[in-house]
């Protein structure tokens, strides 16, 4: 762990409809546009694995309604910071990091969704659509 993360640190969003409090090491699931039946846009805790390995707590937009839509990703900073992928500069600048060292990066819940996403694998990351297969059949 980084020496200047704080675990601790608790980050309070307002959403406008709704303020909620995360950690960086929550389960939280914040329900934040409800479109049908309980489900819809939520926000939860999560782990981002960027390009270079490295891993960071996130909190991430999802739409649940439309089988598990990523809409946006927030970091913890190794320096103790709070960064949205849409800041300027996005994340690379937040992590001092270029954007071969952050993109593409990949996603894992830490709370339960109320769908099933079919952008994330058996083993609860989301797919790497940079690697390409090592080779296609012809099926005859």
């Amino acid at each position: 762990m980084p020496r200047h993360f704080r675990p601790n640190l608790i980050v309070r969003i307002d959403f406008g409809t709704v303020k909620a409090d995360f950690r960086p090491y929550g389960r939280r699931r914040v329900l934040v546009e409800e479109i049908y039946d309980g489900r819809g846009i939520v926000y939860v805790n999560g782990v981002v694995k960027l390009a270079d390995g490295t891993q960071l707590r996130a909190v991430l937009c999802i739409d649940e309604c439309s089988s598990g839509e990523h809409c946006g990703t927030a970091v913890w900073t190794p320096a103790g910071g709070f960064a949205w992928q849409d800041d300027p500069g996005g994340l690379p600048k937040a992590l001092g990091k270029s954007k071969d060292e952050v993109f593409p990066y990949r996603y894992k819940y830490s709370a339960r969704l109320q769908c099933h996403d079919h952008h994330v694998g058996d083993d609860g990351w989301s797919h790497d659509y940079s690697r390409k297969p090592a080779q296609l059949a012809l099926v005859e």
